[in-house]
């Protein structure tokens, strides 16, 4: 199957309304039944200091959810981004995608950065979920930036049937840019799995925001420091289970210990 991938990256500011407008500008450049996909903690801005998250901004933030899953609707596509959501007195560190239909998937982050920890709460549930597009029902997933560092996740994944794993980071640190885009390449290719990679634009990116395909092929890149959106064709047939069939599992396997769902609807 082939899909059209909308890769999107922006800089998001600490203003949710300012967000929203540069997320429905892109979405208006995109075509009926693309995946959108935007950087992580875009809707509500994001920064290692997260005392800026507070009651207004979250209601900010559930009003422009509204707005988002009517724009998606408008225009039949489907989206996947991040953004920090409150549910009862916690926070969260969230991917989310919304479909044309209105359907919502909420990705918890599993392993939450150092300075996350006592402000967000992490999320439990590491889960594949549905994309349904012209009667196909595809199976997907999402990881959020330190997430790359953790190779056994991304396997979980794979093995519970995600065919794309979207990766979506907020990260700046130059340094680390070759080696995080290694780590990329590395999680597309040991599950041959197609990995989508969205980051803020920024000049000391430190990430690339990119499109890898299964044999670790880096098809598209986006220039560091400019607000862009490609739209690029991925062909999921070229998705294979040759070297996870061939794991030894009698010596190693990789298991959900905590709560796990594997498709949510």
């Amino acid at each position: 199957m082939k899909l059209i991938i909308a890769l999107a990256q922006f800089k998001p500011t600490l203003n949710v309304s300012e967000n929203l407008n540069k997320m429905i500008k892109m979405i208006t450049q995109t075509k009926e039944n693309d995946i959108v996909v935007m950087p992580e903690g875009c809707l509500s801005g994001y920064s290692h200091n997260l005392e800026f998250l507070n009651e207004n901004i979250a209601l900010e933030i559930e009003q422009a959810l509204k707005n988002l899953q009517s724009y998606t609707k408008k225009h039949h596509v489907h989206l996947i981004f991040g953004s920090c959501k409150r549910e009862g007195d916690s926070w969260y560190n969230a991917g989310i995608y919304i479909s044309p239909n209105g359907f919502k998937h909420i990705y918890k982050k599993v392993n939450l950065a150092i300075h996350e920890r006592g402000v967000l709460k992490e999320g439990n549930d590491l889960s594949c979920f549905n994309l349904e597009k012209d009667e196909a029902s595809i199976k997907v997933a999402i990881q959020l930036c330190r997430e790359i560092r953790f190779p056994e996740q991304w396997k979980f994944l794979s093995l519970n049937g995600a065919n794309i794993i979207f990766y979506l980071t907020n990260i700046i640190d130059t340094e680390e840019h070759e080696i995080w885009n290694a780590h990329l390449i590395s999680r597309a290719a040991e599950n041959q799995r197609y990995v989508i990679a969205s980051n803020i634009a920024h000049v000391e990116q430190g990430c690339s925001s990119m499109v890898v395909s299964p044999k670790g092929k880096v098809i598209k890149m986006l220039e560091v420091d400019y607000e862009s959106l490609e739209r690029i064709q991925i062909d999921l047939s070229e998705n294979s289970n040759w070297y996870l069939s061939q794991g030894r599992k009698d010596l190693l396997d990789v298991i959900a210990v905590g709560p796990f769902n594997n498709s949510r609807q």
